[in-house]
């Protein structure tokens, strides 16, 4: 399992509301042919001006295809917003104890 997450700040949370509200539209109707991909977005009241998306892809392949997505779908968005942005991907080691909810 690769794992990649998005951090973005935005200069306020306004702008923030607008990206995710942007992300919410796009995402859904684009990964609804993609299997075993996971896309989470984090809400921090206490940090209404960041955006933090947490994607879990099974394999590189399904990566490059997700990341070609957002080039196409939501880069556009992030250079208008101009968001510092930080990511950090890689794979997973170790995973403990599971959650049903």
């Amino acid at each position: 399992m690769i794992i990649k997450i998005f951090i973005r700040t935005f200069p306020s949370a306004e702008e923030c509301e607008l990206f995710e509200s942007i992300l919410q539209t796009r995402w859904p109707s684009l990964l609804e042919n993609i299997p075993n991909v996971r896309f989470r977005a984090i809400k921090n009241d206490q940090t209404p001006h960041v955006s933090t998306v947490i994607w879990e892809f099974p394999d590189e392949e399904t990566q490059r295809m997700i990341e070609k997505l957002i080039v196409e779908n939501i880069q556009k968005f992030t250079q208008t917003l101009s968001p510092k942005t930080m990511s950090v991907t890689g794979k997973t080691l170790m995973t403990l104890g599971s959650f049903e909810g």
